[in-house]
């Protein structure tokens, strides 16, 4: 009966033990993700901007996405510059959305899924609420996933930047691209 009671024990603590592993499992960006913005004005005026750097990672149930902001780049210095100005890059280094991952569907493996989401997207010290749409597409633990979404930056305290008279709409398009692991 000791033997019995004790197998019974034991398979409880391995038991116990894959459930706070699995309770551990997150997700984790595979090297710097990288975005795109598109901001437009009048008479056709595109200004196209990329960056690097973004990570993510899981805490508490949530994915966080972070893009340092100071990185961006226009493709024009001057330009770079009025852009690190406008989102005053020194107090407010960096962009963060933050998503339930409940919210997130997930494919299987080897398969593809596309769809929309709300996170919250805090830019220039102002969080809010920010619906995106997202494909993610899964071999094995791991995930390429690329996102975008509109963001009205008067909502987050940044003025629409203008340069001799010449102002951009206050909505700016964004994408994203990064490679993430479940572990």
């Amino acid at each position: 009966m000791k033997l019995r009671s004790f197998r019974l024990a034991l398979a409880g603590l391995f038991l116990g033990l894959g459930v706070v592993a699995t309770a551990q499992a997150a997700f984790e960006g595979l090297g710097a993700g990288e975005l795109e913005f598109r901001a437009a004005g009048p008479a056709g005026l595109t200004i196209d901007g990329e960056g690097s750097g973004i990570t993510l990672h899981e805490e508490a149930g949530f994915l966080i996405l972070t893009a340092p902001l100071a990185q961006l780049k226009t493709g024009i210095s001057l330009r770079d510059d009025h852009l690190r100005k406008a989102l005053d890059t020194k107090t407010y280094p960096t962009a963060r959305l933050t998503v339930e991952r409940t919210k997130l569907k997930l494919p299987a493996d080897n398969q593809e899924y596309e769809g929309t989401a709300v996170g919250q997207l805090t830019l220039h010290g102002v969080t809010k609420p920010t619906q995106f749409a997202y494909k993610a597409k899964r071999t094995g633990s791991d995930y390429l996933v690329q996102g975008r979404f509109e963001v009205d930056i008067t909502q987050f305290n940044i003025e629409v930047p203008c340069y001799l008279g010449v102002c951009v709409d206050k909505t700016v398009k964004v994408k994203a691209k990064l490679k993430a692991r479940d572990h």
